[in-house]
């Protein structure tokens, strides 16, 4: 009985290598005509939200729809890689939640390029050197990432797609017990989203800020001494052979963040799309309320609004909003059309698909 299955298996199997090398090759034959016509654009986010709505409707059940599309995420990804050569730049090193987050955007096959900080995955996005970045602008718990605000001021590229990462953020070290522990690295975030848990378990605990959970993982792996520990990912752990004293520390089980994918590349109109923008308003009373009326009429859904110090000016603020829609639906255009003749500052960041997995 057992042997009779194992063969189907693997008959299985077989017809799973054609079918996967038969798309492939009509991958490949897609480029081929794009670059024909003058479109080198080979990550399309309005497309792969179409192909992974129609799996999740064409699912019969046996697997759920985050583990199927998971696995043709990987396929397009490899579909990607050999239509065009394209690097993505990501917070590192390998192990950080961005790494992650890179990976279930794109999957294992494309080039991810680790970079040390903020300002360099968008200056070499922004001199081509990298054709996307990939970076954390809001979590859960700790609200929207400053540093990815900041940089989207100062950069002249597009928000081009974005994806949810479930966040577990685990304690490694080679200590014995917690007592022994009197310092801990991590990046300021994931140090936030544990705050209660460090207080009941390691109360007395300096804190050392690092570009990166990985990183913290790193210092640990090279220092091997017992009195310091990292917050991070299970994967830098499994990347550096690192023991994990506690897993999912977390003050909160439902912690995650949203990542957004930078480009030069606008992405085309999808039913589900959320449009960014930034703006400011006059110093003057209910400068805001009139920028924001214009959304309040038309009955748009506003997810966020967060601002900044605008630094050019002392005592003024850019606004990041959030809405659902595209640039290109008729109300959203009128709308925004509006704010921008109302505000001495306004730029829109980008319109994309939302990313479905989240729920």
């Amino acid at each position: 009985m057992l042997e009779e299955v194992r063969k189907e298996i693997n008959r299985i199997d077989k017809e799973l290598i054609d079918l996967i090398s038969k798309r492939i090759k009509i991958g490949k034959k897609v480029a081929e005509a794009k670059v024909g016509e003058g479109d080198e654009t080979f990550f399309r986010p309005d497309r792969e939200q179409a192909v992974l709505n129609r799996i999740k409707e064409l699912n019969p059940g046996e697997l759920d729809n985050v583990r199927l599309q998971n696995i043709f995420r990987e396929i397009m990804g490899a579909t990607i890689d050999v239509q065009t050569s394209m690097k993505v730049g990501y917070l590192g090193p390998e192990g950080t939640f961005s790494h992650q987050a890179a990976i279930k955007k794109f999957g294992h096959t494309i080039e991810l390029t680790p970079c040390v900080g903020f300002y360099e995955i968008f200056d070499e996005v922004q001199k081509e050197n990298l054709r996307y970045g990939i970076v954390p602008i809001e979590n859960s718990i700790e609200g929207v990432v400053n540093n990815t605000l900041d940089h989207l001021l100062q950069f002249d590229l597009n928000i081009y797609s974005e994806v949810y990462l479930a966040i577990h953020n685990n304690l490694l070290s080679y200590a014995e017990d917690y007592s022994q522990i009197k310092t801990i690295y991590t990046h300021p975030q994931p140090f936030g989203q544990c705050r209660k848990w460090l207080q009941k378990h390691i109360p007395k605990v300096d804190f050392i800020e690092t570009s990166s959970t990985s990183k913290a993982a790193h210092i640990i792996a090279e220092k091997k001494d017992p009195s310091i520990a990292a917050i991070a990912p299970i994967a830098a752990a499994e990347v550096l052979n690192l023991p994990i004293m506690a897993k999912k520390i977390e003050d909160h089980e439902r912690n995650n963040t949203r990542f957004i994918v930078i480009s030069k590349e606008k992405a085309l109109a999808t039913p589900d799309s959320r449009t960014t923008i930034m703006f400011a308003v006059h110093h003057e009373p209910g400068s805001l309320f009139q920028a924001l009326q214009p959304i309040h009429e038309r009955k748009l859904n506003m997810t966020s609004i967060e601002s900044r110090p605008y630094r050019k000016e002392p005592w003024n603020y850019i606004f990041y909003l959030d809405l659902l829609g595209h640039i290109d639906d008729p109300e959203v255009k009128e709308a925004l059309e509006l704010i921008k003749n109302s505000t001495p500052f306004f730029r829109v960041l980008g319109s994309y698909p939302v990313d479905q997995s989240f729920s």
